[in-house]
């Protein structure tokens, strides 16, 4: 097929018959209602086959270049279309092209889903380069279950750091991100950070050096209201774990909730953030740690002061015995 730019489209959107084109009739009644802009349809799966769990799902096969490029072109001009998932996009270039040039062009998009795990750098790498930057108005962006390597995160610190994005949440979760890649992510982090109301690095294989760049760029987020570092090994963070507890005791800060389940935290480390936790934040979750009686008592006295805020605390899973909950005053 010839390559086909947007003045192709814009020339031929009124006589295209899409049903002909489409490659079957959902993918067809999705083009119909982006060229009509139909507000009912807030929301697109791209994904490589048929689920009922997923809204409105655009099925995506091999040899659909002209169905991409329409898809792409029709998205581009959308006003209706609210939330956008990538779960699945072709390996050629140009069968993807169009379509993420298309998304690019979009305006309306506020929650993008990235959500691939047979993605590779390069694939991350564009979409960052063309949609990621280029989408102004996104309010959250989520990326997670994918294999993607340090370039990947490389390209994601490009586009948080350009300027263009003013997240309000940013969700990386199960992916091998580890303290390097977390690195360069921090000036991302930074420079989004007083727009930024929930913030989730959740199972990403950072430690102790990947929480203390997290903490300093935390420096800037002062809005934040969600916090969900857990699945994380922070075993042997006893000391950055009290740098968080001095970022939460800044007078700014108003965090609601701190996730720290399944972190590896001990003793030491509960009781180097156990003060600033629990006089500013109102839940917190501890469960699936090794915490014991010992830590728990640091705990108990802070949730005894005048000063607490804290309303919700979770200690699932946690084999702290009869000492614990005397700890606690259970």
């Amino acid at each position: 097929m010839d390559q086909r730019d947007y003045h192709y489209y814009e020339a031929n959107k009124a006589t295209i018959n899409l049903d002909e084109i489409a490659s079957c009739e959902g993918n067809a009644k999705i083009l119909q209602q982006l060229r009509d802009g139909d507000e009912e349809l807030s929301s697109i799966t791209l994904s490589s086959k048929y689920s009922r769990w997923d809204p409105n799902p655009f099925v995506i096969k091999a040899g659909m270049e002209d169905e991409l490029g329409w898809l792409g072109y029709f998205i581009g001009k959308s006003r209706c279309l609210q939330k956008l998932s990538i779960h699945y996009m072709p390996e050629k270039e140009q069968q993807t092209s169009a379509l993420v040039l298309g998304i690019a062009r979009n305006q309306s998009i506020r929650t993008l889903h990235v959500h691939a795990d047979d993605r590779s750098d390069d694939d991350f790498s564009i979409i960052c380069a063309e949609v990621l930057i280029n989408l102004s108005q996104l309010e959250a962006l989520h990326l997670g279950y994918s294999g993607f390597g340090l370039s990947s995160y490389i390209a994601l610190g490009t586009a948080l750091r350009s300027g263009t994005m003013n997240l309000k949440e940013l969700h990386l979760y199960n992916g091998h991100i580890g303290d390097i890649g977390v690195t360069s992510l921090e000036d991302g982090f930074a420079r989004i950070g007083p727009f930024l109301k929930t913030l989730e690095l959740r199972c990403i294989s950072i430690g102790n050096d990947g929480l203390t760049t997290v903490v300093r760029a935390l420096a800037n987020c002062t809005g934040l209201e969600k916090l969900d570092l857990s699945e994380n090994d922070f075993s042997s963070a006893a000391a950055v774990l009290g740098s968080l507890s001095h970022w939460l005791q800044r007078k700014q800060m108003n965090l609601k909730e701190l996730d720290l389940d399944e972190c590896g935290i001990n003793d030491d480390g509960l009781q180097a953030f156990a003060e600033g936790v629990a006089n500013n934040c109102e839940e917190l979750n501890l469960s699936y740690n090794a915490i014991t009686a010992t830590g728990l008592s640091h705990l108990s006295h802070v949730l005894q002061s005048a000063r607490c805020r804290l309303q919700h605390l979770y200690l699932n899973f946690m084999d702290f015995g009869d000492d614990g909950a005397k700890a606690l005053g259970v």
